[in-house]
């Protein structure tokens, strides 16, 4: 996912969590499955504009920001599992059984040249997005980029901070990018957990690892960065 993705996820996220519902609870007050839930929060599915609107009408939300989100999202998302749309249609499947000849010959090349369409399109992102990563080792509140921070670790009393963030209460969650998300990264790391590279990026692997600690702490874990999983990060030990 690009930015916009992830900032539509993160949103989808902060919705379900303030309406205080399971998944379960979700799919009895809209038409959608607790799974599909579940891959529409984790960003492996694009929602369509029912879901998004049911989730606005349930955490007591404006449905247009949301919807404009996700607009501003369908553009650019892509799935990892089969590199088609995400938002797109799945092929037919032709009705008068498989064609022979020349028009299979058609057909592979117009697949060749989708392929490398989609291949330049691809690199020309990441290029993109490559330049627009944050200096290293950048400082302050939450960012929209993911880089490359290092971890400079300093004690203040009792508390322990990574050189990358001072908060002790903004929420950081899954696809958050930026100093917070690093900050984190580097505390997991202070703490004998295994996050990945310290990039910015709180992806799925950073994710398990505070619910790790979460759970070594006896706290609900949920993956969520808020207040107590801060302290217990924070925690010099």
């Amino acid at each position: 996912m690009d930015d916009n993705g992830r900032r539509f996820v993160s949103t989808l996220r902060q919705l379900k969590d303030h309406s205080g519902l399971t998944l379960k609870a979700l799919q009895a007050k809209t038409y959608f499955s607790a799974s599909s839930w579940a891959r529409y929060l984790n960003g492996t599915a694009f929602p369509p504009a029912a879901a998004v609107e049911a989730l606005a009408r349930i955490a007591d939300e404006d449905a247009g920001p949301l919807l404009a989100l996700r607009d501003a999202a369908e553009k650019t998302w892509k799935t990892a599992e089969d590199g088609t749309s995400a938002v797109g249609h799945q092929p037919e499947r032709a009705k008068n059984g498989p064609v022979t000849g020349g028009p299979r010959m058609r057909v592979a090349a117009l697949s060749l040249t989708v392929g490398t369409v989609l291949f330049s399109a691809v690199v020309s992102v990441a290029l993109v997005l490559d330049t627009h990563r944050p200096a290293p080792g950048s400082a302050g509140g939450s960012g929209s980029g993911a880089g490359k921070y290092e971890c400079h670790y300093t004690r203040r009393g009792d508390l322990l901070f990574g050189g990358n963030s001072t908060t002790s209460s903004r929420r950081v969650m899954l696809n958050s990018t930026g100093p917070d998300a690093a900050e984190v990264q580097c505390l997991l790391l202070r703490h004998k957990l295994s996050p990945g590279d310290v990039d910015g990026y709180f992806g799925p692997r950073t994710q398990t690892q505070v619910e790790r600690l979460q759970g070594q702490g006896h706290i609900p874990a949920d993956g969520v960065v808020g207040e107590e999983t801060w302290r217990l990060l924070r925690h010099a030990r």
